[in-house]
């Protein structure tokens, strides 16, 4: 007899062998023995998960001689014809070359005859979205109302092709994919039978490969069967090795190997793996659906307190996962699977797809461990607390990324590991940072920054604690900034800032707000003085949303600005009196006002266009004669330049001055950043003249604003 192959030989003929689907087994067996089948069924699913087997084991059910039966007898002729495909009363039609109207007319001719020896005539079509809509209009009527003798057994991988009419006159079932340990399972039964020696590593690379189709994995296993030549109970066992040359895929080890390398930040181990995969002819854009895949499954194992029922992984798989979700932090997990996810498309359409590849999975190392908005973020609140001072001590050097470990494999380490790496020598106060790993932001591994020595204050004169007060010589304090690179920056030496006599008694110094603009890449170069806060924590500042290692320059072109913080009250003893209150507009009067200067704004000929863009903007306050409007990350930035041009600046202040009081009414334009500027924190009391006209002519003030390029803006006290 000539060769038939395993997906034939070993085609289920009863519904028990069918495999993972007992939700539609179970619903046809009831229904043959509840006397209650339909007269149309469509079964939905992907290629080679059973829709046509199902479909001849009901037709075989339907019409074995044994009678309506749970299972059919597969020994009466019957039986046998249908197996074989030469049943008078079972007729298979291919839907994609029967599609046409003649093909359905012809079909609706023949279903007037009774069957010839069974009780029904079954027709299969399968692939029937292929069917024109003509095709699907002439067999309607005879779907809906089909003679007693006819069943319509419909299976289709595209069912959204189906016209919803057709639809709704069938019992539609849809199938699942199947896991990997029943494609394995299967295939470990059929060695078995065929005598095949083969190691359960091979199997579950077949599974893998067989992508849910049990058809497709029995495909696979017939070629490698055919590769490895004649193996028998005595030859030689087919490996995993087998599995992943012919079909140029990765093994569990390598994924596991590739993953270790991202979460250690190992640049070297990964270059060096995917230069193995490419030498080997691995299929490198199905390594990185595997290797997103092996993270998806990680996170699965971190979170879930039972990974096993979520997850399709052998044995030895979940071992290695759950190793390494006890080593790993979830979030730096979360941080490469999103990584990993984001360069998936552009992957895919990739010319080169090996530099391509190195890329991706460099820029996803280091971007992990890069500098995180949450750090910078939670080391703000944590100054705002003073919990970081510049009095504390200096931070032990910061550890390299620990080794993860996998159960069973000891990975020897990587020649380039064994390179020395020169680095430059930390300044006083910097904790020496690892080259591989970027310093992260936190309040634990922050520099330390000396503080300068304290100095006795004069009898005659008050110092605001917000204003650090340097006696004597001139000095040149150290800040230890974090490199934003790898390699140690050596700190910027600052100017000294030497703050002139104190004033009489009488003459208090009030705490101030000088709104400047710090570049977080950059130390400060003002120390902090003897009220514990440090330099970035001073309440004097404001703090200006930041791109990674930069802030955006805080130009009169371009005031993208953030809220300033909350001035620290002063002293009851040491505060003058304080001016009459000034009341500050409500939410809903600032909204009236730019509602008014819109109206004003459109009212001027030609200006349709920057209207347009301006109710877009949403009022935040009104102080000192400062109209704050801003914009959010939808915000177009071409908008935001065309706002800021100076005719456009120049005409929302004529406006504004036109419908308020103040002679310098103006207004200002700045991104918006939910819980910082929003107005739910409490207000500082606003300064008067007086007390504004000596902080601007504060040479401390004046050092800050010079060394940030700032604006004096707003003065609270």
């Amino acid at each position: 007899m000539a060769y038939q192959v395993l997906a034939r030989k070993c085609r289920p003929q009863r519904f028990a062998e069918i495999v993972g689907q007992e939700h539609i087994t179970r619903t046809l067996q009831n229904a043959i023995l509840s006397n209650r089948v339909g007269h149309a069924y469509l079964f939905v699913g992907s290629r080679g998960i059973g829709k046509t087997t199902t479909a001849r084991i009901f037709a075989k059910a339907l019409n074995c001689e044994a009678g309506l039966v749970a299972e059919p007898c597969c020994a009466c002729p019957s039986c046998l014809e249908i197996a074989a495909g030469a049943s008078l009363d079972v007729i298979e039609i291919d839907g994609a070359s029967h599609n046409k109207v003649e093909h359905v007319r012809e079909l609706r001719e023949n279903v007037q005859y009774t069957p010839a020896r069974g009780r029904y005539k079954v027709y299969i079509i399968d692939e029937v979205h292929m069917l024109t809509p003509q095709a699907w209009n002439a067999l309607l009527k005879t779907l809906e109302e089909p003679p007693p003798h006819i069943k319509f057994l419909f299976a289709t991988t595209e069912p959204h092709k189906v016209l919803p009419t057709i639809v709704s006159r069938c019992q539609r079932f849809d199938l699942k994919r199947l896991s990997v340990k029943l494609i394995a399972g299967r295939l470990r039964e059929i060695a078995a039978a065929e005598r095949i020696a083969i190691d359960d590593g091979a199997l579950v690379a077949i599974a893998r490969a067989a992508d849910g189709g049990m058809r497709d994995g029995q495909s696979i296993f017939d070629q490698i069967i055919s590769f490895c030549g004649a193996v028998g109970e005595a030859g030689r066992p087919i490996g995993e090795t087998d599995v992943i040359d012919v079909f140029g895929l990765a093994s569990a080890g390598e994924l596991a190997e590739t993953a270790t390398a991202l979460l250690e930040h190992d640049i070297a181990a990964l270059l060096a793996t995917v230069n193995g995969l490419a030498d080997r002819g691995r299929d490198l854009e199905r390594y990185f659906g595997d290797l997103i895949l092996f993270f998806r499954n990680l996170m699965v194992c971190q979170v879930c307190r039972d990974p096993a029922s979520l997850l399709d992984v052998s044995d030895a798989e979940m071992t290695d996962l759950k190793a390494l979700a006890e080593q790993v932090e979830p979030g730096l997990v979360q941080r490469v699977l999103e990584g990993l996810v984001a360069e998936d498309s552009r992957l895919r359409n990739a010319m080169n797809k090996r530099v391509h590849l190195e890329a991706a999975l460099a820029g996803v190392a280091r971007e992990a461990r890069g500098v995180q908005i949450d750090d910078i973020l939670a080391r703000l609140a944590k100054m705002r607390q003073g919990g970081a001072g510049p009095t504390a001590a200096p931070p032990p050097p910061a550890a390299a990324p620990r080794k993860l470990v996998l159960p069973g494999r000891e990975k020897a380490p990587h020649p380039a590991a064994a390179t020395p790496v020169l680095t430059a020598a930390a300044p006083v106060g910097t904790a020496a940072t690892p080259p591989d790993r970027p310093p992260a932001v936190s309040a634990a591994t922050s520099p330390a920054v000396p503080a300068p020595p304290p100095a006795p204050p004069a009898a005659d004169a008050t110092v605001s604690p917000a204003v650090p007060t340097i006696a004597g010589p001139a000095t040149t304090p150290t800040v230890a900034a974090p490199p934003a690179e790898p390699v140690p920056v050596p700190p910027i030496a600052p100017a000294a800032v030497v703050v002139p006599p104190a004033e009489p008694a009488a003459a208090v110094v009030a705490p101030v707000a000088p709104v400047v603009a710090a570049s977080a890449a950059a130390p400060s170069a003002y120390p902090a003085g003897e009220t514990g806060a440090s330099p970035s924590a001073n309440p004097g500042l404001d703090v200006m949303e930041s791109d990674d290692d930069a802030v955006e320059d805080m130009s009169a072109d371009a005031p993208d600005w953030a809220e300033a913080e909350e001035l620290a009250e002063p002293p009851p003893d040491m505060v003058e009196a304080a001016p009459a209150a000034v009341t500050e507009p409500s939410a809903e009067e600032v909204a009236r006002l730019w509602h008014n200067v819109i109206a004003e704004v459109a009212k001027l000929p030609g200006r349709h266009q920057i209207k347009l863009y301006l109710q877009e903007l949403r009022p935040i306050s009104m102080r000192g004669g400062v109209l704050e409007v801003a914009y959010d990350d939808e915000f177009p930035a071409e908008h935001v330049r065309l706002i800021q041009l100076p005719e456009n600046a120049e005409l929302l202040g004529n406006v504004l001055r036109g419908l308020v009081p103040e002679a310098n009414a103006r207004v200002l334009l700045k991104h918006y950043i939910p819980g910082v500027s929003d107005d739910r924190r409490r207000r500082g009391r606003v300064a008067s003249p007086e007390v504004r006209e000596r902080v601007a002519g504060n040479p401390f003030v004046q050092g800050i604003l010079r060394l940030f390029g700032g604006e004096l803006v707003d003065v609270r006290g």
